[in-house]
């Protein structure tokens, strides 16, 4: 097996911060909009008297103190659950002689410098839901830090760390989905050698 470095592709990573972004500065226009007497460019900017207050009002009366518990919550479920979907992942699928065998064939197909490390697929799903357990509990400490303050940006980046650890949960869950979907394919081959693996 190739010890060879091989550099990771980490598009869909730098996406969900810029999904995340682009979803905050959505929530703020809708916000403006809503609360604004007048639309216009300048008021975006600089806005009218009494829109903070509104704003900030409306976020620490009903948003605040759920998020605070709901992303500690799920922070402290993911960081328990972590090492469990790992090691049943790399025990049902990637220790497996099938996977181990399709793998060195796709090396030798395709050469050690194209193919990717035997781990790597596990390896990015550690690291997916390492990254949502550090933004769920960020986002969760940020409510009673920075959601402190009472001012429009205060409430903006604690929406965008709220939306950020959600982008990164619902990586988690397709990354999840896929490794099953593979660990499925690998049992069934091995109580049915005649079958192949399917693409789902």
């Amino acid at each position: 097996m190739s010890s060879q470095k091989h550099p990771l592709t980490n598009s869909k990573e730098c996406w969900t911060f810029v999904v995340a972004a682009a979803i905050t500065a959505l929530l703020y226009v809708a916000l403006i909009i809503t609360i604004s007497k007048e639309v216009h460019l300048r008021g975006f900017l600089f806005l009218e008297a009494g829109t903070t207050a509104k704003i900030f009002e409306f976020y620490a009366e009903n948003l605040r103190g759920s998020l605070f518990t709901g992303f500690l919550a799920l922070g402290g479920f993911l960081m328990s659950a972590k090492t469990f979907i790992i090691v049943n992942m790399k025990k049902e699928v990637y220790d497996s002689a099938k996977y181990k065998q399709d793998w060195l064939d796709g090396m030798e197909l395709n050469g050690p410098e194209n193919y990717p490390p035997l781990f790597r697929p596990l390896r990015r799903l550690s690291n997916i839901l390492f990254y949502t357990i550090s933004f769920s509990f960020l986002a969760s400490i940020a409510q009673l830090t920075i959601g402190l303050y009472e001012s429009v940006p205060s409430v903006m980046v604690c929406s965008f760390l709220v939306i950020l650890a959600i982008s990164f949960l619902m990586l988690s869950l397709y990354l999840i989905k896929k490794n099953l979907a593979t660990m499925f394919d690998y049992l069934d081959k091995s109580h049915d050698p005649v079958l192949p693996l399917g693409d789902d």
